[in-house]
């Protein structure tokens, strides 16, 4: 468990499916889970690295608050905020983040994505999924003429 400070996501990343964060144990791009222990809800999304160029872009807006301990500091958009609980921006929290990037991480990452498309592009997948394998399941049996009854 880690205490997090909350910042808003910038504007061009407020419909994006990623947070922003400094942890050097997670690979570039990595889906990750994160849990308020406080109300057991989580969220899977894409984390990107807060590197100096991220800092010097943000710290450079007007509307936003200097981060000055990326470190500890977690960039999350107001649909993240809002599933876990509506955690308020400028705030300390303390969040469970752990890598998830197997498929089910993969999968959930998009299916609690801010954008629509891409969470109904997910479950229609999966439904394709689900139906290609009762297709091949139905195929096999009516290969064998012992398992269909007369």
């Amino acid at each position: 468990m880690e205490s997090k400070k909350i910042y808003a996501a910038l504007r061009e990343d407020a419909q994006q499916g990623w947070v922003w964060l400094q942890n050097s144990n997670l690979p570039a791009r990595s889906i990750i889970k994160i849990t308020s222990p406080n109300n057991c809800k989580s969220i899977y999304c894409e984390a990107l690295q807060i590197d100096e160029n991220f800092l010097d872009y943000y710290n450079s807006n007007p509307k936003t608050i200097e981060i000055k301990d990326p470190q500890n500091a977690l960039v999350i958009s107001g649909w993240y905020r809002a599933a876990l609980g509506d955690i308020p921006t400028k705030s300390e929290v303390n969040l469970c983040i752990r890598p998830c990037n197997c498929l089910w991480g993969k999968f959930k990452a998009c299916t609690n994505h801010p954008q629509v498309v891409i969470r109904v592009a997910a479950w229609l997948g999966a439904i394709g999924l689900f139906l290609g394998l009762i297709g091949i399941v139905l195929g096999t049996l009516s290969l064998y003429p012992s398992c269909v009854t007369r």
